[in-house]
């Protein structure tokens, strides 16, 4: 009889052999490796910035200083020693000047000849859209992308996409203009063509002597059909500049340091001028204003040493703050002067917003180019306020929102644009050595009394060449301005890609490029110099990963906490 508890034991499973087991753990890590691979050869890629020629959007090797007068924090740049760069190194005895105060500050907190500077940011590379193109996904202006250095082929490079194939590009007071070769006459074309022959031929050595000029009759007809390339909006938003922040002013108030002041003369409305919070009592007389004095709106990067040489006069600014009206029949006015026109964006608590042109302050003479009537501002309600004027755009803005601009049409009375012919022959003439100064903008204040805080002024990105900076030293053929200027402008054929560095002052772009490797010299005329190929692009940059980190002072390690091995996550940002 067999027992009803009896347990019958099941024969145990077969083992595999050591070495399947052995064989699966191989194959998933080569198929890992094989998957990671192809991630990172087709869609993403990580790079890491070595240089500041797209300060402040990128940073390359740098130090942080928090100024010692006003107290804002800002970077400036460095040779990372680890990279193997031992010149211009910031010493003991360097100095970086306050982009917000002016005050020059000695007691640098990051010195790279100790060999701790901190790193380059680390972004993220987009590359599968530029794999597959079509219009959606073909690289677009102001886009920042990655790209194969001319002069090598195996450096990557970072910059700033500004010219697009089939169009002729120049760059006049700061700005980007181009016209589509198809709109130009058989004649400029085929003159535009010649110069790029001839430019191939000095390259090659089948010529000597300079470059030949462009001729007059083409410089004519482009000035005529030369357009302005507005910024996106994404790219403007991370191409304005503080010129100052008046929620950091400068504690001393030293000699040559800003500040904003009274209209001379007669009494005024105006009163705490050097505290954040600027207050108007809401005395009633015309003409009643603040203006900032002591401080130039300049192309100036505060990434770059101090060297001495002062940059070119910006033009295109913005003044923005945060305006609390007292009373309901407050009105505050903001004044932007731009050459020889002057625009007026004119608020008031009843919420009436207007857009003038009047050289003079405001009266029934002005010309009226846009107004619109708002919800009624709320006494005690803080509400944002903004004025721009950047490539010849006006936009007046409440709380975020364009309520106002100009337009591009010449028959609307709202009618803003560039004369190309008088901006480039002044450029290319007297502007070169001694050109106009920007004026600041001005705050009017009138009828009941308000509040004015976090009041800021920004400067617009403006592209221009060092004058201390002659020619292109390895093609000395090539004219000083390099390619692109007011008066050599560039032909840019159906594959080729125009790039510049935000920060214009220390980065060699398309303008400068005079070495061009054998990976493209081979390709003949087919490579032209100041140019970017197609095919050497590799991807849009999207995302900073890894911005420059925090060191762990109490580790152990040796010299391993002189880096920033914790990212620091509040830096972390979209690449605009």
């Amino acid at each position: 009889m067999s027992p009803s508890n009896a347990i019958i034991a099941a024969p145990l499973p077969e083992q595999p052999p050591a070495y399947e087991g052995i064989k699966d753990t191989l194959e998933t890590i080569i198929v890992a490796f094989i998957l990671a691979f192809v991630f990172r050869a087709f869609v993403v890629e990580a790079f890491v910035i070595p240089t500041g020629s797209m300060a402040p959007t990128l940073y390359g090797a740098h130090g942080t200083i928090v100024c010692e007068d006003c107290g804002m924090e800002f970077a400036y740049g460095l040779q990372d020693p680890s990279e193997g760069h031992r010149g211009n190194m910031v010493g003991a005895g360097a100095q970086v000047v306050c982009p917000n105060c002016n005050h020059v500050n000695t007691n640098l907190k990051i010195n790279d000849v100790a060999g701790n500077a901190e790193k380059g940011d680390r972004i993220l590379v987009l590359k599968w859209p530029f794999d597959f193109g079509g219009a959606a996904l073909e690289p677009h202006r102001w886009d920042v992308v990655v790209f194969k250095d001319p002069a090598d082929g195996t450096t990557n490079f970072i910059k700033r996409l500004i010219g697009l194939p089939s169009e002729v590009l120049m760059i006049i007071d700061g700005d980007i203009y181009t016209v589509p070769v198809d709109q130009l006459s058989d004649v400029a074309l085929a003159e535009l063509d010649r110069l790029r022959h001839e430019k191939y031929e000095h390259r090659a050595g089948l010529l000597g002597g300079p470059l030949s000029a462009t001729p007059n009759v083409v410089l004519r007809e482009l000035e005529a059909k030369l357009k302005i390339q507005h910024k996106t909006p994404v790219a403007q938003k991370a191409l304005w500049t503080q010129v100052y922040n008046h929620d950091y002013p400068p504690r001393t108030l030293d000699p040559g340091q800003p500040y904003w002041a009274r209209r001379i003369g007669g009494p005024s409305g105006w009163s705490d001028l050097r505290n954040r919070r600027i207050r108007f009592d809401g005395v009633s007389r015309r003409n009643d204003f603040i203006l900032m004095k002591g401080k130039k709106i300049i192309a100036s990067n505060a990434y770059n040493v101090h060297d001495g040489y002062e940059p070119p006069p910006v033009s295109d600014m913005r003044l923005r703050f945060v305006w609390t009206p007292r009373s309901n029949d407050a009105s505050v006015m903001i004044r932007l002067v731009k050459y020889a026109k002057t625009f007026w964006a004119s608020l008031n608590a009843g919420g009436h917003v207007a857009l003038l042109d009047s050289q003079e302050f405001p009266d029934d003479t002005a010309i009226v180019m846009g107004e619109k009537t708002l919800e009624p501002f709320k006494v005690g309600e803080p509400v944002k306020i903004s004025f721009e004027n950047v490539d010849y755009r006006l936009g007046v803005y409440v709380r975020g929102e364009n309520v106002l601009s100009s337009s591009d049409d010449p028959d609307s009375p709202a009618y803003y644009g560039p004369d190309v012919a008088f901006l480039r022959r002044h450029e290319a003439g007297s502007w070169r050595t001694n050109p106009p100064a920007s004026i600041p903008p001005r705050l009017y204040g009138a009828g009941g009394s308000f509040d004015i805080t976090h009041l800021v002024i920004d400067r617009d990105e403006y592209y221009y060449r060092n004058l201390r900076v002659v020619g292109l030293p390895a093609a000395p053929w090539a004219p000083d301005d390099g390619w692109g200027s007011e008066v050599t402008p560039i032909l840019l054929r159906g594959y080729e890609f125009f790039m510049l560095g935000d920060n214009t002052a220390a980065s060699k772009d398309s303008r400068l490029w005079d070495v061009m490797g054998p990976h493209l010299a081979d390709r003949g005329e087919m490579s032209q110099l100041g140019t970017v190929p197609r095919d050497q692009l590799i991807g849009k940059a999207f995302f900073v990963y890894w911005p420059s980190g925090h060191p762990l002072s109490w580790l152990p390690i040796p010299r391993l906490n002189d880096f920033g091995i914790i990212p620091d996550v509040g830096r972390m940002r979209w690449i605009r």
